[in-house]
């Protein structure tokens, strides 16, 4: 006699390890994700729980009506990219939603042509008006930019007529809403100021502030040549599937690595955050997403000192080894340790900063690319020495700071402070983290 389970089938296959590790890192950063619900309605929504075995996904919302049975559309942006997919309501709960874990991810960008992404620290912002005397005047710093638009995220609107104050949401303009003048302003590469115009292409909420995309109509032709050849510096092409992406976790190397790390790690960790061990010194394992990480008291268990490092891009190498730098804050073992990593992965500069004022010296030196801040500081202190760092007309490049925890208030904070990205403890130096490095910087 045949006994038949009423559980899910376990999905296997390499299109689910895709779709796992970009949804186990939309969880692992907190990903703000847009569902769906039956009134076609987009409802705000958190990846709290990932059950492989159960193969659900079990979403935090706000609001929103959802039917078990019934397909739910969604969308999150993870690593510049637009990512959706479709699956199906299997627990509709009070505050949230159990949809199972789709078999594939969609790529949902809307750029046709590569973008700059730009710092706020560069500077470069928007003056977007519907008229001249009456309608609407939009100001807000540039996020992105290429020949065929930008990204704004909206700082102020006024009413031209009277000069008052609107309020900043998606009824603000609509889609399609022509701009007679877009005044561009200290956009690096390009000259100081560049006037043209466009057209509203979208309207987004979502990431903790008003953003705006703006279609350009046909710029001239100096200013087009100067905008390409900026995006050129900064980006390359637009991806026309989902990328490969390998997951955090495995089974071997993750023995393998803990075990390395147990006989490594003597110290107790000092991070008030993390949990000390009351009867031996070792400290203890943590885990994100399945990583085996031990981090001791000067920063996380580099995977290069437990595996082979992968084979990298002869070409790559020699784009990171041209002058510019990298910048690190951290104690001086651990940041001689994230140093010797970069340098084994093909950097030709690394300089590692004790306090802040060594800080701002290392960071006033020539072709400085990225600067990484792993510090034994509170992550608000650290937001507040970051706004304080450039002096005159200097601009910062990229920052990117590790915090224990990261909230979306964290994420709208760090972004005011003008941090180009959050990295959440603990993390492993390992090919995930040079690509990050590498995304940040361009390459």
């Amino acid at each position: 006699m045949a006994l038949f389970g009423f559980g899910k089938d376990k999905k296997e296959g390499g299109s689910l390890e895709l779709v796992l590790a970009y949804l186990e890192d939309a969880q692992r950063v907190r990903t703000p994700f847009l569902l769906k619900d039956k009134h076609k309605v987009d409802v705000p929504a958190m990846l709290q729980g990932l059950d492989e075995d159960a193969c659900a996904l079990n979403f935090q919302v706000s609001g929103g009506t959802f039917e078990k049975g019934s397909k739910v559309e969604f969308l999150f942006i993870l690593e510049s990219l637009r990512l959706g997919g479709t699956a199906r309501v299997s627990e509709v709960r009070s505050n949230g939603v159990v949809l199972d874990i789709p078999d594939e991810l969609e790529l949902l960008e809307r750029r046709k042509l590569p973008r700059a992404r730009l710092n706020p620290k560069e500077g470069a912002n928007v003056t977007a008006l519907t008229s001249l005397f009456e309608g609407v005047g939009v100001n807000g710093v540039l996020e992105s930019i290429s020949e065929g638009g930008c990204r704004v995220r909206v700082e102020k609107a006024l009413n031209l007529k009277d000069e008052k104050r609107l309020p900043l949401g998606t009824a603000l303009l609509p889609n399609g809403q022509p701009f007679m003048l877009l005044k561009l302003n200290k956009v690096p590469k390009c000259p100081s100021v560049m006037e043209l115009t466009g057209k509203v292409a979208y309207l987004d909420d979502n990431g903790g502030g008003l953003s705006m995309g703006i279609e350009f109509d046909q710029p001239r032709s100096d200013f087009a040549s100067a905008i390409r050849s900026l995006v050129s510096s900064r980006s390359g092409a637009i991806p026309t599937v989902v990328p490969a992406k390998a997951r955090r976790k495995a089974s071997a190397p993750e023995e393998s690595l803990l075990a390395d790390s147990r006989e490594r790690t003597t110290l107790p960790i000092p991070h008030k955050a993390m949990v000390k061990e009351p009867s031996a010194p070792v400290a203890k394992e943590q885990t994100a997403q399945g990583i085996a990480a031990a981090p001791a008291a000067d920063g996380p268990v580099s995977a290069s000192d437990a595996l082979p490092s992968p084979p990298r891009n002869p070409a790559l190498l020699r784009l990171k080894k041209r002058p510019r730098a990298i910048v690190l804050m951290a104690t001086a073992a651990y940041g001689q340790r994230l140093r010797n990593f970069l340098l084994e992965d093909g950097y030709g500069r690394v300089f590692v900063a004790s306090n802040r004022e060594e800080l701002a010296t290392y960071i006033r030196q020539p072709n400085v690319g990225m600067v990484f801040i792993d510090a034994e500081m509170p992550v608000l202190e650290c937001f507040e020495m970051i706004a304080q760092l450039p002096e005159g007309e200097q601009d910062l490049p990229p920052v990117l700071v590790a915090a224990q925890e990261v909230s979306r208030a964290l994420v709208i904070a760090a972004s005011r402070a003008g941090i180009s990205q959050l990295v959440v403890k603990p993390y492993c130096l390992d090919e995930t983290f040079s690509s990050l490095l590498e995304q940040q910087m361009g390459l």
